[in-house]
């Protein structure tokens, strides 16, 4: 589902990725550690006459895909100029998943590769080596390493240029100003970490001037070639506020001054289609969408599935049907029978169910907010029906419901059979406790099963997951435990890796002065 708030959660990763990260800009790049090359010949090691792109990536990641025909023009431009580039594959839910991803895609990905090796290190050699050691906490990442095999730039790979690869090449980039230049951004990084928390915050407060002065900050410390990353964001914001003569503006004036960026302007015209509540322009979404459609050739079925939508929102069927079936034949086979679903109710005449799905949604997340427990109730069970085949996933949000309204016996009971159908319990715990004690209006009682669901996460971890201690170590102290909770930081500090062990040492150090710092 095209959902707002991933798009801004991956904003939020792209842009507060590198605070105190081990590996930097200017740095000698760490080693290839791949368990298996799927397609192209094997790297053993950097070679000093040649430049490399090694993008880090999953089959299951949006963005990833997005990404591929863009990497895949820069390995077809420069391959003969000393370019290799590698897709090395991490945080693969199913490794055997990537093999037929790659048949499938052909000549859109004809450049190098690799598996990453998971023996002994569930988060994966490469992931821990290059990605955990950069502070990168989101995928598609590139790194460029130069011909001396120092990493030459870090960032997203639709971000990467032809001229910043040509200076490589050539060997006439400045590497000593571009790791001056990367350290002044990881500061402001750091800076705007705290901004998009009171951001957040403000938002869920539905203090609209506020967060809109908030986003402001934040854009002021971004690079100017990455404001437009905010685009959506802001967006959101005016229509969530219901500002709809500034909202369309805004959206008007980003389609009119950034043509080609296809998939920024299929989530704009998605959002203005599908939002809940809100008073739609669809003249506005269609012309978004169709030239979101005209940018990426009418090869993209996300954005057919967009722009279908739209058009039958408007009453054309006829042309609704045509580009759905476009869309059912070019999209990835994950997604296949949920746009068939979509095909069989435009030829029925009515909107999918999704619509309803994402009105449901929203009066869930709008009654969790005002705390109306019974109506949030309501909605969920309606969407429980409507989605039976998601019923563990919507379980989260049923446990926020029961312990919002104080049934926390009955949140507990609900927490560990959520454990027990998941595939990683332990961490599922410990979201729920999170969730709890990352709320400033948390209550006593709230705070109490918080705990108590963070020492099961604990004892089933054998104390050994960091992410859990500093979870039980944020209870602890907000129930008033403080020794015991610098106890449990220390041991979280000392666990952690990368930027994790930089936060959590802050952390630390503001339950030793008796504060309670904001949650990350």
């Amino acid at each position: 589902m095209k959902t707002t708030m991933i798009l801004m959660l991956a904003i939020m990763a792209l842009y507060t990725h590198a605070r105190a990260a081990a590996l930097k800009v200017g740095d000698v790049a760490p080693k290839l550690q791949v368990s298996k090359w799927v397609q192209g010949e094997p790297v053993k090691e950097f070679e000093r006459d040649k430049a490399y792109v090694v993008e880090f990536w999953a089959t299951w990641c949006g963005p990833c895909v997005v990404s591929i025909p863009h990497l895949n023009e820069l390995h077809n431009k420069f391959k003969d100029k000393g370019l290799v580039v590698i897709g090395q594959d991490v945080w693969e839910q199913k490794q055997e998943a990537v093999v037929p991803f790659v048949k499938k895609m052909g000549d859109k990905m004809t450049y190098r590769v690799a598996l990453d090796s998971v023996e002994g290190d569930d988060k994966g050699a490469m992931a821990s080596a290059w990605m955990e050691a950069a502070g990168q906490g989101g995928i598609p990442t590139a790194f460029v390493v130069d011909k001396q095999g120092k990493i030459a730039w870090i960032g997203h790979p639709m971000k990467l240029k032809e001229p910043l690869l040509e200076q490589i090449l050539q060997g006439k980039y400045d590497l000593q100003k571009a790791a001056a230049e990367a350290a002044e951004r990881a500061k402001n990084e750091e800076r705007s970490n705290s901004l998009w928390t009171e951001f957040q915050q403000q938002s869920r407060a539905r203090q609209w001037d506020k967060a809109e002065a908030t986003l402001s900050k934040v854009e002021a410390l971004m690079p100017e070639e990455d404001r437009d990353n905010l685009a959506s964001t802001r967006f959101n914001l005016l229509l969530s506020r219901k500002d709809y003569k500034r909202a369309y503006a805004h959206a008007k004036k980003f389609s009119e001054s950034h043509p080609d960026e296809s998939m920024a302007l299929n989530e704009l015209a998605w959002m203005i289609a599908t939002r809940p509540g809100i008073e739609r322009d669809l003249d506005l979404a269609e012309k978004i969408a169709m030239q979101s459609n005209t940018a990426s050739k009418g090869e993209n079925a996300e954005i057919l599935d967009t722009v279908a939508r739209v058009l039958f929102m408007k009453g054309e069927k006829g042309r609704a049907i045509e580009l759905q079936e476009k869309a059912v034949v070019l999209v990835q086979s994950d997604r296949k029978a949920q746009f068939q679903k979509v095909l069989d109710s435009y030829k029925a005449g009515r909107l999918p169910d999704d619509v309803r799905v994402g009105e449901l949604r929203y009066e869930i997340n709008e009654n969790i907010e005002q705390k109306k427990w019974g109506q949030a109730e309501r909605a969920l069970t309606e969407l429980e029906k409507l989605l039976p085949e998601h019923r563990d996933h919507l379980g989260p949000t049923r446990f926020q419901i029961m312990a919002g309204r104080g049934d926390l016996d009955g949140a507990y009971n609900l927490a560990m059979q959520l454990k027990e159908a998941s595939r990683n319990g332990v961490m599922l715990l410990n979201q729920l406790a999170w969730d709890i004690v990352a709320r400033n209006d948390a209550g006593d009682r709230e705070l109490e099963l918080a705990e108590k669901i963070a020492r099961r996460a604990n004892d089933d971890s054998k104390g050994g997951n960091a992410e859990v201690l500093d979870t039980l170590a944020r209870a602890l102290f907000r129930r008033g435990d403080k020794t015991t909770a610098i106890e449990m930081q220390q041991k979280a500090a000392q666990l952690a890796k990368g930027k994790r062990q930089t936060q959590f040492q802050a952390t630390l150090a503001s339950y030793k002065e008796g504060k309670l710092p904001s949650p990350y």
